[in-house]
């Protein structure tokens, strides 16, 4: 079975910087962990973890996005996801108020060789604006 990293998206403030980093032990070599973080603040950030989708797959099968909102002192619990093909079109959306009692996941099929783009966004309390966090899946041919 693949091994399944996780991103996770934390909107704290208006400014942000991007931190990548790996996840859990060394081992977990193809996990993935992406926070977006704001200066310190007195309250603890409101999250949004995302699945980061395999980074490749056979062309005709699937990989798996996916949302869950782990509240750490309350926050916004939306989120936007988008996947584009191969050519470079928008098949898969989804929107609305990430679970706080397990995960939501989707099944996405890569019906074609080529680079599938996944953007997950999430909301920034108090603001019109989003984060977004992209992953890049390649489906290649596979005998």
């Amino acid at each position: 079975m693949r091994n399944v990293g996780l991103g996770l998206l934390a909107a704290v403030g208006a400014c942000c910087a991007v931190v990548i980093a790996p996840a859990g032990p060394a081992g977990a070599a193809q996990a993935r962990s992406v926070a977006v973080v704001a200066p310190a603040r007195a309250s603890a950030p409101e999250v949004v973890l995302v699945n980061a989708p395999a980074r490749s797959v056979c062309a005709g099968h699937k990989f798996k996005v996916g949302v869950w909102f782990q509240q750490i002192s309350g926050g916004s619990r939306a989120y936007r996801i988008s996947v584009s093909g191969p050519r470079h079109r928008r098949f898969f959306y989804r929107a609305g108020k990430a679970p706080s009692a397990g995960w939501r996941f989707w099944k996405v099929l890569a019906g074609r060789a080529g680079k599938y783009r996944t953007v997950y966004s999430g909301h920034r309390p108090g603001s019109t604006k989003w984060t977004n966090f992209v992953a890049i899946t390649r489906a290649r041919h596979c005998s």
